[in-house]
């Protein structure tokens, strides 16, 4: 067991070489705050619970735990929603390319 979990942290230690924190530099925005909400409907629709901790002093962190399963669907639902996004960009690039070839065209 221990030969497996050397191999999450050597892919977990790679993974960070690479990516490292994209959230180091960015400045958050009104609609990431809305999206946030969107991820916790979707984490219920799909049946996710949370546990929002007490600290010591009795106060509500502000935090709460998923599951590795539930930051592992959030993830994906990140990753095809911007796929989505990005497709629906190029669509409406690919369509301003065209209506500007087609005006050059009509003006030849």
């Amino acid at each position: 067991m221990s030969e497996v979990l050397k191999m999450l942290e050597d892919l977990e230690n790679r993974l960070w070489a690479r990516f490292g924190n994209p959230l180091a530099k960015y400045t958050k925005t009104q609609t990431d705050v809305h999206m946030t909400y969107y991820v916790g409907r979707l984490m219920e629709e799909l049946g996710h619970k949370w546990v929002n901790p007490k600290n010591i002093s009795g106060d509500h962190e502000d935090r709460a735990y998923y599951s590795e399963k539930a930051l592992h669907d959030a993830f994906l639902a990140g990753q095809l929603l911007a796929r989505k996004s990005n497709q629906e960009l190029a669509e409406n690039i690919r369509a301003e390319i065209k209506a500007e070839l087609k005006s050059a065209i009509d003006e030849l």
